[in-house]
């Protein structure tokens, strides 16, 4: 079964999502945090909760397959682990040890800890679904330069992360799955080998997403030429596209004050779909970011709809 799927922000996830989505032809939802609204650990608090159970519980049984799309290593590797374990954390551009994002790829020591973290997640998360999607902190430039890892690229500092994520998570469920999320540092070819069960998810934010990603926009040609090197490393029948035909949140700057209607391209989504659908990928997905109950009142579901419908219609 192909994905046709649609992420929103937890804080907007509700019941009056369900025949919205039921009648417009998608049969998954990914559930994002935001850092502003507390980040994993508020994510997972807010999983937890019985309301918020009952509500998956609702969903799943209406035939929506749930998943987590996650940013995560600045809780699976805790910040306040750097006053006894600086080595464990990155060193940045300038040459200074922090404890802001992501970790030092090299510290086997802090690896292990990442893949504990991992099993404990998975625990916690506890999904019916073996896909999964726990990524690296999202920051552009968040990786390590200490004299071990400069020479790794971003995408080969993420296919570590990666790799080590998915050994936690397969203590807890053995058919997991995990994407290498190819985006901002990560979205260029890794060298590093990802172990068996990683599949290649695609979010490239930077393309131009008011052309054509077929066309001659050099944003779009970029991205595209990108995307057909992972292909050689990846296989395309096990790909998911993570995109953002309905990211509220980007075209606003993440100003929540400043969201607008989307006013979406019906030609351009229908050519953009057509075109992943062509390298018979597994799944598509769009962000829904700050789409709530406040929005989908004054600007309606016309822009939800018609990307569910297109697809269905075209995703084969």
């Amino acid at each position: 079964m192909k994905t046709k799927g649609i992420i929103i922000i937890n804080k907007d996830f509700s019941l009056d999502w369900l025949n919205l989505l039921l009648e417009s032809g998608f049969n998954t939802v990914g559930l994002h945090s935001l850092y502003q609204y507390g980040g994993l650990e508020g994510y997972i608090n807010w999983l937890l909760q019985e309301d918020t159970q009952a509500l998956l519980k609702k969903f799943e049984q209406s035939g929506i397959i749930i998943e987590h799309q996650l940013h995560a290593v600045d809780w699976l590797l805790p910040r306040s682990l750097f006053a006894i374990h600086p080595e464990w954390f990155r060193v940045n551009d300038k040459g200074e040890r922090v404890n802001d994002w992501n970790l030092c790829v090299s510290n086997e020591e802090a690896l292990r800890f990442l893949e504990n973290s991992a099993y404990k997640l998975a625990l916690l998360l506890n999904q019916k679904s073996h896909n999964y999607y726990i990524w690296a902190d999202d920051c552009l430039n968040s990786i390590c330069y200490c004299e071990s890892c400069q020479k790794l690229s971003g995408a080969d500092q993420s296919m570590i992360i990666t790799n080590h994520i998915l050994r936690g998570l397969k203590r807890f469920d053995p058919l997991a799955r995990l994407s290498f999320l190819a985006y901002q540092d990560s979205l260029t070819v890794p060298t590093i080998k990802p172990d068996e069960g990683v599949f290649l998810e695609f979010a490239p934010i930077d393309r131009n997403h008011f052309a054509p990603l077929n066309g001659e926009d050099v944003a779009n040609v970029k991205v595209r030429k990108i995307f057909e090197e992972l292909l050689k490393i990846f296989p395309a029948e096990e790909t998911q596209i993570l995109e953002y035909f309905l990211d509220v949140s980007l075209f606003c700057k993440w100003k929540k004050e400043d969201a607008k209607a989307l006013n979406l391209d019906a030609e351009r989504l229908k050519s953009d779909i057509k075109w992943y659908s062509s390298y018979n990928v597994a799944g598509i997905s769009t962000f829904a970011g700050f789409i709530d109950g406040e929005w989908r009142a004054k600007h309606g579901d016309k822009d939800i709809i018609l990307y569910g419908k297109t697809l269905s219609e075209n995703l084969n």
